[in-house]
């Protein structure tokens, strides 16, 4: 891991420059704490931003199921009524989904935080060379737990945690009031908490305990102190998503993806190679096959210049057949009887007439050997034969010769 500068921002910020800070190591723990303005924040391999105060609303909000690609527009619809201001202008983030317990729905934790307030701030600490890989908010990050509620005071900022998938900011100067009204609702909803516990941090005043369990009726502890960089772990929802993704994020996407690109690189080349090393094997087979035609040509016909010898060869045994008058290979009976073994079964029945002349063979087809012959080309083509299919009317015909010198 690498160092970290966590910088808490709150609602007043960049307009009083100054706002607390710590530098963890790479193994996480502080190495340097401070609160200064930002010519004096220590340098750091990574920036992290925890927005504290009510710069940040978290809700939750009922969701039937639906496809991934329309969450934002349903999230957007149940807020409408519980925001001041229009959805499309404020930035949303999903930071959790657990089942309502109806069967049928969700609820859908959700970040909300004006657009144009973190567009603000984001482009303030680039111009100080400091671009956050995560922002996060206080609200999320503050001291919660299962039992009990838990309060988080650090100087004039408040964070009540009723439960481990909600937070609330609150005004430390309005505290004990603000309490006592959430304690009086939650009684009337039958989910008074056990226990009030109450986190202040380090040098930093809080409310009077006893008259804080007196108007809000419930035992009030101090517990652990509130670390505001503590919980800006991986865990948080980091706000730096869809218009606000940091070129860094995309990097590192990238990084994790190179060794599978790269493995993936590799394979293509091996292949590539093991296809093109095929080929010129290939080739060189072909071409002493054909070194091997000529010189058994050249020494068959010594006196006749090799053009095409594998044909001159077979031209020569069809006249040599002709002379002692046997079957030619382009005689009408040879050529019927490949185009028979081509048709297979099809060629039963399947020949309605049949004209030769000059070395071809003029097949007119019916019935499924009519329907075949699109297909015999290639067929016929490895047994040295040129096919060409025409229709006349609705007659199928199948010409056939012998591939010639020319």
């Amino acid at each position: 891991m690498t160092t970290r500068l966590l910088l808490a921002l709150d609602e007043h910020w960049p307009a009083e420059p100054a706002c607390p800070w710590v530098l963890l190591g790479p193994d996480g723990q502080p190495t340097a704490e401070g609160h200064s303005e930002p010519r004096h924040w220590p340098a750091a391999a990574e920036v992290e931003v925890v927005l504290t105060g009510a710069q940040c609303l978290w809700l939750e909000v009922p969701l039937p199921g639906a496809a991934r690609r329309d969450l934002p527009r349903l999230i957007a619809y149940a807020l409408e009524d519980r925001l001041l201001k229009d959805p499309d202008t404020q930035h949303l983030t999903v930071s959790h989904r657990r089942p309502a317990g109806d069967g049928e729905r969700d609820l859908v934790g959700v970040l909300v935080i004006a657009r144009e307030r973190l567009r603000s701030l984001l482009a303030q600490l680039a111009a100080l060379g400091r671009s956050p890989r995560r922002v996060v908010a206080a609200v999320q990050t503050a001291p919660a737990g299962p039992e009990g509620w838990h309060l988080a005071v650090a100087g004039p900022d408040a964070v009540l945690r009723s439960a481990v998938t909600t937070g609330v900011a609150l005004d430390a100067d309005l505290l004990i009031p603000l309490l006592a009204q959430q304690a009086a609702t939650a009684r009337a909803a039958n989910q008074a908490p056990d226990a009030l516990h109450v986190h202040l941090a380090p040098g930093s005043g809080g409310p009077d305990t006893a008259a804080l369990a007196r108007e809000t009726g419930l035992p009030v502890s101090v517990a652990d102190p509130y670390r505001w960089w503590a919980g800006a772990d991986r865990h948080a929802a980091s706000l730096l998503h869809g218009e606000f993704a940091s070129r860094e994020q995309g990097a590192a996407w990238l990084a994790r993806l190179r060794p599978a690109a790269l493995f993936a690189a590799a394979a293509l080349g091996l292949w590539l190679l093991a296809n093109v090393g095929e080929v010129l094997w290939l080739r060189h087979t072909l071409d002493g096959v054909q070194t091997r035609i000529a010189r058994v040509y050249a020494t068959t016909f010594p006196n006749s210049p090799a053009v095409a010898p594998a044909a001159q060869m077979r031209q020569q045994l069809n006249q040599e057949r002709a002379r002692h008058s046997l079957l030619r290979d382009d005689d009408a009976l040879a050529l019927l009887a490949q185009a028979a073994d081509a048709l297979g079964t099809d060629a039963l029945d399947g020949v309605a007439a049949l004209r030769y002349e000059d070395g071809r063979l003029d097949l007119s087809l019916q019935g499924p050997a009519a329907a075949r012959a699109p297909a015999l080309g290639g067929l016929l083509a490895a047994r040295g034969l040129l096919a060409d299919v025409r229709r006349d009317g609705n007659a199928t015909h199948l010409v056939l010769r012998r591939e010639s010198l020319q």
